[in-house]
């Protein structure tokens, strides 16, 4: 009785070892055989803002070469899809690659492409973007889209860690400006003076905007709006040429010279600077801003009292806010 069930067990345990064997076995060949297979076709699907992508289905296509044996037919067994990703992140306009084969040997190609927040104009002219992170990126050859305009900023390396935070702080200013309908309609551009203060020409209006870097420039914003709603509805937006919110709970208010700010030369100016990159780009111009500005005369200070702060809440859309650390760059 006793051999009887040494005999079972020992058949019992060579029957599933002979059923997992069979199944490495198996599993074996059919890894053998798809490693000798090669992908049929592939797919691009590119995920853009703005309604649209500055990269095409030609150029992603370009970059698999670029980092594969080819594209349509290489083995399945030498294509590394996590090199090729790396590979494709590489390219300054994608932030993420992801790439996968069907059971269909079909091989889809996933592009995530970093979204520009601002466009940047350098003391020299160069020219660029900012996307969502505060990475410099390159301007795209097929498209352009509107955003937020800094001109006057200084010809240094992204690589250092004060440049890293000093274009953080453009970032959050032109997406703050981006997420407010009003201010994105109103604001044309923002130009960095000596001293490292914002000086920004409305859409409306002729007048300029002084800001402080190191301040909230989301209280800024407020500030504005307030002596909008509060003054300037009465004056008219002409009345002063320089609106300075560089002080605590106050607006100075500047009357112009004789000659106003001309908004149309303000404009024209910039289409004239970025006419010089159009022959090196296809691009479209928003305003450029024409310095110095001439002596003013006596100021105006206008008081943001209590009142006024409760009047007029902060847009709901807004960016949480920011450190006030001054950064100078």
């Amino acid at each position: 009785m006793q051999l009887k069930k040494t005999i079972q067990r020992v058949l019992f345990i060579l029957f599933w070892t002979g059923i997992g064997t069979g199944m490495i076995l198996l599993l074996g060949a059919a890894i053998g055989r798809r490693n000798q297979e090669r992908f049929r076709d592939y797919t691009i699907e590119i995920k853009g803002q703005y309604g649209g992508s500055f990269l095409n289905e030609d150029s992603v296509e370009r970059l698999l070469r670029l980092h594969t044996e080819g594209v349509k037919g290489e083995l399945l067994s030498v294509l590394k899809l996590r090199k090729v990703e790396e590979g494709l992140q590489q390219h300054p306009w994608i932030r993420e690659a992801q790439l996968y084969f069907d059971n269909k040997d079909i091989l889809h190609v996933g592009i995530t492409e970093k979204t520009p927040v601002a466009r940047l104009f350098t003391q020299r002219g160069q020219s660029m973007y900012l996307d969502e992170v505060g990475q410099p990126i390159p301007l795209a050859m097929h498209r352009t889209v509107k955003v937020p305009v800094f001109t006057g900023l200084p010809d240094q390396s992204a690589g250092k860690a004060k440049d890293s935070l000093f274009y953080l702080r453009i970032r959050d200013m032109a997406q703050q400006i981006v997420l407010d309908s009003f201010w994105s309609a109103q604001a044309a551009q923002f130009d960095r003076l000596p001293d490292g203060s914002w000086e920004m020409i409305p859409v409306i209006g002729n007048h300029v905007i002084l800001l402080q870097d190191g301040e909230d420039f989301q209280l800024q914003l407020k500030k504005l709006m307030l002596f909008y709603k509060q003054v300037l509805v009465k004056t008219g937006f002409d009345r002063y040429r320089v609106i300075d919110l560089r002080f605590n709970n106050q607006v100075v208010a500047s009357h112009g010279a004789a000659t106003r700010v001309d908004s149309i030369r303000l404009r024209r100016s910039v289409e004239q600077l970025l006419e010089q990159s159009r022959a090196a780009e296809l691009d479209t111009v928003i305003r450029y801003l024409p310095k110095p500005l001439q002596p003013l005369l006596p100021d105006d200070t206008v008081s943001v009292t209590t009142e006024m702060k409760n009047s007029l809440p902060l847009d709901s859309a807004a960016v949480p806010q920011k450190s006030n650390k001054k950064i100078n760059n």
